[in-house]
């Protein structure tokens, strides 16, 4: 081999630089998460009874906006009718209870039977997209509200009252289903920010045609985002029926629990790990407390607090305390932020086989 070879022929020896550190927030995030849980988890411990009710209800908030973060936040599509799910899960826990069915086995057809609705749904409507979507859902909620009434499902208008009790008659047991499924919820959103799956969700959110265009099948990976929604609102259901005894298609098919749902999302910031949590947290607290100070305002309040942050802190209170914490760090610079979208996006190719 000729010298003018050898010179053109790379060295072996020659090493590639260093690649981006991988950023380790999803790991700090779930550590502050279930460090949350678990003060949240000494209520019974040091509260009252009356604490011990705000905080089930607190709760329940947190799991149904961990819910909806996963269609709305990570997949970028604003479901208003999740309700819905809400509502099948109590419903067909109810009717388990009340044909002398055991409470696990009617938590469980009601998570069946949502999901199995979200997939029908999801096919149809979720080739919609923006306020098309939005309303679709909303009105699917809403009219499956009236047919309940309507067909007068359990007798009563619809309504489903006096539902046996069995196991979980204890205030502290709901407590800690509700605290139970708020942990599955965080630790389902963690594998979603480290998996393949959430990779696509986040593409499909990001730019959806840029996805198709990439292979992935978006309209799948919607309808799996949206059935994974259901099934954990489909339990809150089923524990709240067995928890208030009793209730009507008003209570469980409110499309103000749906825009609950939204409204505590982005107020954590949506697509998050921690948003959900600290958003459902800290607006059910006040909420509470404002309630049982006997201001009679307090949702007036409430209501323009939400519209100040939407309109001044879009991104959330989860962002705007990272971006405080990092300000001072030299690593906080546009360039850096950059690289960091940069690496998330040849993760999301790699993840692909792209």
């Amino acid at each position: 081999m000729s010298s003018h070879t050898k010179a053109q022929t790379p060295s072996t020896t020659e090493t590639l630089p260093p690649g981006p550190k991988e950023s380790r927030e999803w790991l700090w995030s779930l550590i502050v998460g279930l460090l949350i849980l678990g003060l949240v988890a000494t209520v019974p411990v040091f509260g009252d009874a009356s604490a011990l009710h705000t905080w089930t209800l607190i709760l329940m908030f947190v799991v149904l906006a961990q819910s909806w973060n996963f269609i709305g936040g990570f997949t970028g599509y604003s479901s208003f009718g999740n309700v819905a799910f809400f509502g099948i899960g109590a419903y067909t826990t109810g009717l388990m209870l009340l044909g002398n069915q055991p409470f696990w086995l009617g938590l469980i057809a009601g998570a069946f039977v949502a999901a199995l609705f979200a997939f029908l749904l999801g096919l149809p409507v979720l080739r919609l997209r923006g306020h098309y979507f939005a309303i679709a859902t909303l009105g699917t909620a809403v009219a499956l509200g009236e047919f309940v009434t309507v067909r007068d499902v359990g007798g009563g208008g619809g309504g489903l009252m006096s539902l046996p009790l069995a196991g979980l008659q204890a205030y502290t047991g709901f407590f800690y289903a509700f605290l139970g499924l708020s942990l599955l919820c965080l630790l389902i959103t963690v594998f979603l920010t480290r998996s393949r799956f959430g990779y696509a969700l986040i593409a499909i959110r990001e730019s959806e045609q840029a996805a198709e265009a990439l292979g992935v099948p978006t309209h799948w990976y919607k309808v799996g985002a949206f059935v994974l929604s259901a099934i954990p609102t489909a339990l809150a259901g089923g524990l709240y029926a067995y928890w208030a005894t009793g209730f009507d298609p008003p209570t469980v098919f409110d499309v103000g629990i749906s825009v609950e749902m939204v409204l505590l999302t982005i107020l954590g910031g949506s697509g998050t790990i921690l948003g959900p949590i600290l958003g459902a947290i800290a607006f059910e607290y006040a909420s509470a407390q404002l309630q049982t100070s006997g201001f009679t305002w307090h949702n007036t309040v409430l209501g323009l607090a939400i519209v100040i942050v939407t309109i001044f802190l879009p991104q959330g209170i989860l962002r705007l305390i990272q971006e405080f914490i990092r300000r001072p760090a030299a690593g906080t610079t546009r360039a850096n932020r950059l690289r960091e979208g940069a690496r998330r996006v040849r993760r999301f190719i790699a993840a692909n086989g792209v």
